[in-house]
Formats: C-alpha cells, sequence, structure tokens
C-alpha cells in the first residue's frame, strides 16, 4: 500500500490496513488491548498472534500494542504466509510491515500537518516536523491527540461507553557517520485511556451493564537500528526495549446483574536484538543471509476476580448446591459474604534465542531457489500467588458461620525447540512469474492466567467439602483437573504450509494469483469448562488445515492531466477442525470460528491535475467479508457484508482538504460474538461515518 493509497483514507493503524487485504482480518472490538489478528484461515481469540508486525523493522513484541496509530505512514505491505525461517516465531500467517517517514527523506526541512473532524465528535490532530540541515545527521519530532465521545449506548446508565482520548508522540535522529553506515536512534510513546466492551445481549441487542468497563495503557519504545553497506554484504543491527503498562476493567457478565467483575493490570519489559548479514559469496549466482536474535520479555500482572452477591448466589452457591443436596436434601451451603475477590498475581518470563540461515541460489538466468533454516529455543516460566477466602455455613450442622481460607502458589516452566525450515521455487519469464513453496510456522505456547478464578473456585468447594467431611458426585464429562495448575500450560502450534502461485506484470498493470494449503498440528483453542463456569483457557486441543487461494488486480493510468488507479483484491479461505474434541462435543469437519469465508476489496482513484498548483482526487472503495462463523458447532454466523467508503482530497500547493466516508451506505454486522456463563453476547458495528481533514505537507 503506497503513500498514496494510505494519504487518500484514513487509514492509521494495523486494524485499518487488514480491512484492505484479503484474508487478514482484524476485527474491531472490546479494547485497545484487543490485538486479535487471523490471516489464511490461522489464529486464535486469545495470547499469541499469528502476525508479526513490525514498525521500521522493528517488531511490536506483544499483541497488547498492535492497536496503535502510526505518525506519518509512507508505506504498508503485508506478505502473507509462513515466514518463520527469518522471524521466528509467531510469523506463520504472515508479517505487516509498516514503514515511516524519516529525517532524511527530506531536504533541509519539513513539516506534516493534520486536522480533522468526524462523527460522534471525533477530533485528531498531528503535527510532525523535519530537519535535515547537516549533510549526515537528521532528525524528526512529531506528536498527536484525539478524541471521540463514542457510539455505543449502555443502556443501564444511558451515557455512551466507548469514548476515549489518546496520545502519541516519537523523535527520530538519524545520523550517518560514513558513506557506509546509516545509524537510526526512534523513541515512541502512546497513551490511550478508553471505555471499553460494547456487548450487548445477543437476544436482544440491547447493551445494559452495572459495572465499570474501560481500558488505559501506556506503551514506549526504544530502538536502535545500524547498516552497514559494502559492495559485497549488508549488514543490519536492531536493538529494541519496548514498556507496556496498562490496566483493564470488565464486567465479566455483562449484564445488569451484580455477578463478577475482573481488574487485571499488566507492567511489560521486552528487550529485542537481532544481527543479520546478508552476503554474495563466492559466486554471483549465489547469495546467503546468516543471523541471529535473542529477545527477553518479563511481565508482571495482578488479575483479581470479584463475584458479588447476585454472582455467589448464581454461580458458586448454585453449582456447590446442586451437589450437596445430594446427600442433604434439605440443606444448603451458605456464603455470608457480599463480595469474594480471588486474587491473583502472575510473573511470566519468556527468554528466546535462535540462529537462522538462507541460501538463494540462481542455478540458471531464470531459476531461483531459496532454502532456509532457522532453531528456535524457547524458555518461559509463570510464578503464580492466587488466594480466596469466604465465610460459610452448612445448615445441617453449623450454627454460626466460620472463616476459611485457600491459596495456592508455585512456578510452572516449559522449554520448546522450533525447528522451521523452508523451501522457495520461483521461475521468472519476460512478464510472468511462477512459484511454489514450502514452509514450517510455529505459534509459541505460553500459559492461561485467565483460568485461575476458576482453579480458586475448585478449590475453594474441595477444601470446604473436606473440611466438612461431605463428598460430592461429580456429574460432569469432563475430567480435567480445575483445582491444579498444572492445566494452565500449553506448547506452540505449528503449522506446515506449501503455496503455487503466479504474476503477470506489464508496465502499469498486474495481476496475481496463489493457491495455498495449511495443516495445523497443536492448534491452540480456547476451551471452557463444562458447565455455568466463568474460566476460558487455551488449550493445544485440535488439528486443524486450512486452504484458500487470493487473487489480486492492479491498473494504472496516466496521462498529462489524469492519473487513474484501479485495484481488486479477493481472498476465499476454507479453515476446518479435522479432530477437535473439547470435552463438550466433537467438532471434525467443521469450520474453524472466527474465520471469514471470504474477504475482498475494490478500489478506484481518479486523479485530475489542472496544474503543479491544483489537483483532486476521488477515491470510491468496497469491502466485503463473510460467512464468518462464531462458534465451533456452527450455528451462529455472521453472512457476507459488504461496506463502501469513499474520499474526496482536494489539493492546491502544500495544502489538502480532504472530505471521507467510511460505511458510507450503513451497512449493519456483527464484529464478534461470544457465550459467556451460557448466555449468548455480540458486539455491532459503528454505523456510518462523515469527516474532513486539512492537511498541510512542506
Amino acid at each position: 500500500m503506497s503513500y498514496n493509497q494510505l494519504s487518500r483514507q484514513p487509514i492509521l493503524s494495523p486494524k485499518e490496513v487488514a480491512s484492505q487485504v484479503p484474508n487478514l482480518v482484524m476485527p474491531d472490538y472490546g479494547s485497545a488491548m484487543t490485538g486479535t489478528i487471523y490471516a489464511r484461515g490461522l489464529g486464535s481469540r486469545l495470547d499469541q498472534p499469528v502476525v508479526q508486525i513490525l514498525v521500521d523493522g522493528v517488531p511490536i513484541l506483544d499483541k497488547n500494542a498492535f492497536d496503535t496509530e502510526e505518525l506519518d505512514l509512507r508505506r504498508v505491505r503485508f506478505t502473507p504466509g509462513p515466514h518463520g525461517t527469518m522471524y521466528g516465531r509467531n510469523s506463520m500467517g504472515g508479517i505487516l510491515e509498516m514503514t515511516t517517514f524519516q529525517p532524511m527523506d527530506v531536504n533541509d526541512w519539513g513539516l506534516r500537518a493534520t486536522l480533522g473532524y468526524s462523527t460522534a465528535n471525533t477530533v485528531e490532530a498531528r503535527a510532525s516536523v523535519y530537519q535535515h540541515k547537516h549533510p549526515r545527521f537528521a532528525s524528526t519530532i512529531g506528536a498527536s491527540y484525539g478524541r471521540t465521545d463514542g457510539f455505543y449506548t449502555n443502556a443501564f446508565t444511558g451515557k455512551k461507553i466507548d469514548g476515549n482520548d489518546h496520545a502519541s508522540g516519537r523523535i527520530v535522529l538519524q545520523w550517518q557517520p560514513t558513506d557506509r553506515w546509516l545509524v537510526t536512534a526512534t523513541t515512541r510513546g502512546s497513551w490511550i485511556k478508553q471505555g471499553a466492551f460494547p456487548y450487548a445481549d445477543a437476544n436482544t441487542g440491547v447493551i445494559a451493564f452495572n459495572s465499570t468497563a474501560g481500558y488505559e495503557r501506556y506503551l514506549i519504545s526504544q530502538s536502535v537500528r545500524a547498516i552497514y553497506e559494502e559492495p559485497d554484504y549488508h549488514l543490519e543491527l536492531v536493538g529494541a526495549y519496548q514498556f507496556l503498562e496498562d490496566d483493564m476493567k470488565m464486567d465479566q457478565d455483562y449484564t445488569p446483574a451484580s455477578i463478577f467483575t475482573l481488574n487485571q493490570h499488566q507492567r511489560q519489559h521486552n528487550l529485542y536484538i537481532d544481527a543479520i548479514l546478508h552476503g554474495k559469496h563466492p559466486v554471483s549466482w549465489y547469495s546467503w543471509s546468516v543471523g541471529a536474535t535473542a529477545f527477553y520479555k518479563h511481565n508482571t500482572m495482578s488479575a483479581a476476580v470479584v463475584f458479588m452477591r447476585d454472582g455467589i448466589e448464581s454461580v458458586i452457591l448454585a453449582n456447590a448446591n446442586n451437589g450437596i443436596r445430594t446427600a442433604f436434601p434439605s440443606d444448603s451451603l451458605e456464603i455470608h459474604n457480599e463480595e469474594l475477590p480471588i486474587y491473583s498475581d502472575f510473573a511470566f518470563t519468556n527468554i528466546a534465542g535462535a540462529v537462522y540461515h538462507q541460501s538463494s541460489l540462481k542455478p540458471i538466468e531464470r531459476l531461483t531457489i531459496d532454502v532456509g533454516l532457522r532453531v528456535d529455543l524457547e524458555y518461559s516460566t509463570m510464578d503464580f500467588n492466587s488466594s480466596a477466602e469466604l465465610y460459610y455455613r452448612m445448615t445441617a450442622f453449623m450454627r454460626q458461620p466460620k472463616h476459611y481460607r485457600n491459596s495456592m502458589s508455585g512456578t510452572r516452566s516449559q522449554i520448546h525447540v522450533s525447528v522451521l525450515p523452508k523451501v522457495h521455487i520461483r521461475y521468472d519469464w519476460d512478464r510472468v512469474s511462477l512459484y511454489t513453496s514450502a514452509a514450517r510456522g510455529s505459534k509459541a505456547g505460553g500459559y492461561n492466567p485467565q483460568i485461575f478464578s476458576t482453579i480458586m473456585q475448585t478449590r475453594l468447594m474441595n477444601g470446604l467439602m473436606k473440611e466438612m467431611n461431605v463428598t460430592l458426585i461429580n456429574r460432569s464429562n469432563d475430567k480435567t483437573d480445575y483445582s491444579s495448575a498444572d492445566i494452565t500450560a500449553y506448547a506452540p502450534e505449528t503449522a506446515w504450509t506449501t503455496e503455487l502461485g503466479a504474476r503477470y506484470h506489464e508496465n502499469d498493470f498486474s495481476v496475481s494469483a496463489v493457491l495455498f494449503y495449511s495443516d495445523v498440528q497443536n492448534q491452540q483453542v480456547t476451551v471452557f469448562p463444562s458447565g455455568k463456569t466463568t474460566g476460558r483457557m487455551m488449550s493445544n486441543a485440535a488439528h486443524a488445515r486450512s486452504m484458500g487461494a487470493e487473487a489480486t488486480l492492479h491498473y494504472r493510468y496516466r496521462s498529462e492531466h489524469w492519473q487513474v488507479e484501479a485495484s481488486a483484491e479477493y481472498g476465499f479461505t476454507d479453515a476446518r477442525f479435522v479432530t477437535f474434541d473439547n470435552g463438550m462435543g466433537v467438532y471434525d469437519g467443521k469450520l474453524v470460528p472466527y474465520i471469514p469465508q471470504h474477504t475482498m476489496s475494490v478500489q478506484g482513484t481518479a486523479e485530475y491535475k489542472w496544474n503543479n498548483d491544483w489537483s483532486m482526487a476521488l477515491t470510491v472503495s468496497t469491502r466485503g467479508q463473510g460467512r464468518t462463523y462464531w462458534d465451533e458447532a456452527n450455528e451462529y454466523s455472521q453472512p457476507y457484508y459488504q461496506l463502501m467508503d469513499g474520499s474526496v482530497n482536494l489539493t492546491w500547493k502544500n495544502l489538502t482538504l480532504q472530505l471521507w466516508a467510511r460505511n458510507l451506505i450503513g451497512t449493519e454486522y456483527d464484529v464478534f460474538y461470544f457465550v459467556s456463563m451460557s448466555n449468548p453476547f455480540l458486539q455491532r458495528s459503528k454505523p456510518r461515518q462523515l469527516g474532513a481533514r486539512i492537511v498541510l505537507t512542506i
């Protein structure tokens, strides 16, 4: 996606980019913490991503930071398919590269500024100043601020619940000490505070809950990238530190009842280094790359789940008394707390290193063969400390309530080695290229802090029953031990992907098509304990396969006054479980949830230049996706839907007035659907949005 395409429509973040790319989906729901991303039928709601996002060659190391706006985007490129050989973990679905304007891109000095207003009292302001007065040193400083009232109303309070304020900034310093060295130091920072989780009852379509829902995040990153050029080799060194602190508050039952809430706070420190050497040696038909990378991630998290009175009655006591009454038909367990907090504190540590190599051979003039291999070693640990206490009474034999406390603490660790090979063969004619490839990718394993509230509920009930010398009959078919932290670990997911593609290009016209097939082992899927429970967890519970196709077309016409561009992109994905039994059902052959079967985007731009000072550009686009199934049984789904966007840019010298529209025809659709405590919820789409911008570029 070129600068011209980016400048003609409001695209600032990965979520907005994903809407333009076939078989790439990053749904806009929940909060800015929701960095869920799907590519070619791969991906999951929780934890690790399948697409790696890089900004100016530096990866974003946690998906909680994926939903961020970037200042001064210059170019965006998504390369689908597994890229584990060069990029390692969490790149089995593709690489999204976002490139911004750099200080040395301008001569002398430059200014880029934007001021905009749009639907829902949304305001945006951005400005960047560039200086390149010294031939070997240049700098950029930029900042942005935005706010909105929001689009969703909580019927319980009568107020908007998704309004937000956000700000960001960056400083870039570039230094060229010699003709062969270029060093770039970048500091980025961002902040967002928002209302969140506008989930409606799926039966009524009404958002109504009584507890606070919101999200606040601070993000700071510092990177240094050094490039050294020689005629026979190219060296690139990258070092980065990223800090993230966030606070999430959620009404977890999403109803007016006082059932339970979650307050989760995280503080992350991430370190990343990478060194790669590209070279040609010893003959012209052979080139190579060799590299090494390492990263360190430390995340401290507190997650307090608080059961209020309605939750104590309907969730904890209802489950317990169903079992108690098998032994004491006329008696019951009472809990005298008005609130029952379950406190959980965690420390997660990931340490990883990798070495990788790729060779590129041209045995004959038109044939290129790339072979590569990467070996990743990752060590991860989880330290945990969880506790809960209550006052209880068993009516059969207790007159006064008694105090009971249960706690658990410990450490769990994993070591995983991933071997990621790749073969890519391409044959080029004058205008046609054919290629085929096979590669293995991996998605990292991890731990499930989300299930600890269920573990502690189980331990509380088991402990109480043991203290009262009561034995309950387990009527569930789910044999998982939900009282042990052993169930929290899950292993990496891996996939072998093969592709067959072709591309034709001539002057200003190009067309391409690709077929792909992925076999996914140890697929990470979200599973729930049986019954009316509150927990969820990631598990290596399935074997799946994904197959599909992608096609793109691009055309450009230029004359003295006119420039016309048209593009069309289409993706088809059929992702199915080969085997999947989650303890409550068998879903072999069912489509994988949250993966649209069809994605498409068509865009056309016509620009007319009267002279060097005046021009006008009209852009019209349509995009669509679906059908998307929301559950493993494929009973609930969002049908295919179509959106229309557009913009008009009127430019005089360095000043542009932009009028834009999103979802111009007001299409209504569901962005997200899920079930919590046996109740279905969804998030509806945002309505039509209209806006205006003034852009100054000097």
